[in-house]
């Protein structure tokens, strides 16, 4: 995996206007650092750490049996934008509380779109390297993998074209957007891209090898801030799938909605991170739970909504129960 982080490692700035940039490449957070991850770490071992669904403890059987804790430092970074961009870009979702305007939406859809976008053409950059890691994988598997990269990678590349144009007229009620603020904080952070395999109603989504047939891409973005949790989602106007998608979860009651983002998380987020008091609330039972939903997620072979066992939005997991505030 070290070869894989090395070989694929890829700096530059997202954004497209860059006659416009200034400074180095600096390792951007996804999530602000000294704002709403400073609310969900916690002291493990004696290091002030977090959790992320990418760090896991494996045995000799590469099952899944718990999370490695990481520094904030190390949480939700990419090289994915210059020091202008960084900082002039978010500069208002970074400054003033959540206002749930379009702007607002739009940037933080963006910035999780981006953590994404760098993830993906990194995948791509280490899977065509020759590196101990590529030569550790069956040829045809290696191909295989590499195809389905490209694929990725040229998708998501037409929608950030969509994206830069939006930017650019600053007409940020061009993408379609689903909010939900709960009225409790809650120590779980999200900025990711997610192509479900199914919608919560079992309509077929992304659960096709056609690739003449584009994935929908909805963008995902959980924050803890203040007193309260905000949720994003955000998608193309022309992406139908998604809007029936984020319609479906519009739907549902409450405590239905909290189960369901829940279980989107944990089957098709990727950036995300949660506090160690949210892992030692869940108990030896609770984290068997979620290893091994991890890991049914990582087969990529859903038959249908993946609805987990755990609820990250119960209350016996909010900042207050826990201690946090």
């Amino acid at each position: 995996m070290q070869q894989y982080k090395r070989t694929g490692k890829i700096t530059e700035c997202f954004c497209s206007d860059k006659d416009a940039c200034k400074g180095a490449i600096k390792q951007s957070h996804s999530i602000q650092r000294n704002g709403r991850l400073s609310i969900i770490e916690g002291e493990v071992n004696g290091n002030r750490s977090l959790y992320t669904f990418t760090e896991m403890v494996s045995d000799e059987l590469n099952l899944y049996k718990s999370l490695r804790p990481i520094g904030k430092a190390e949480a939700s970074t990419f090289f994915g934008f210059c020091d202008f961009h960084d900082s002039s870009l978010f500069a208002r979702i970074e400054n003033q509380p959540f206002d749930n305007s379009d702007e607002h939406c739009f940037m933080h859809s963006y910035r999780s779109f981006a953590h994404s976008y760098h993830r993906k053409k990194e995948e791509l950059k280490a899977y065509t390297a020759d590196s101990e890691y590529t030569r550790l994988i069956p040829r045809d598997v290696l191909f295989g993998m590499i195809r389905g990269a490209e694929v990725g990678v040229n998708e998501i590349m037409q929608r950030k074209l969509n994206l830069d144009t939006l930017l650019e007229v600053k007409d940020f009620a061009g993408l379609e957007y689903f909010t939900l603020v709960l009225p409790k904080k809650f120590p779980i952070a999200c900025s990711s891209i997610i192509s479900p395999p199914f919608s919560y109603k079992n309509k077929p989504m992304n659960n096709h090898g056609n690739p003449n047939i584009a994935y929908s891409q909805i963008m995902l973005t959980v924050l803890p801030d203040h007193d309260e949790t905000i949720i994003i989602l955000a998608c193309f106007p022309d992406d139908a799938r998604a809007i029936d998608f984020i319609d479906e979860l519009d739907d549902l009651y409450p405590t239905q909605r909290e189960k369901a983002i829940s279980s989107i998380i944990i089957s098709c987020a990727e950036n995300t991170f949660f506090a160690p008091a949210v892992w030692n609330q869940l108990a030896a039972k609770g984290q068997k739970i979620l290893c091994a939903e991890l890991q049914q997620s990582a087969k990529s072979n859903a038959k249908s909504f993946v609805h987990s066992k755990i609820n990250f939005f119960d209350t016996r997991f909010s900042a207050k129960r826990l201690g946090l505030d």
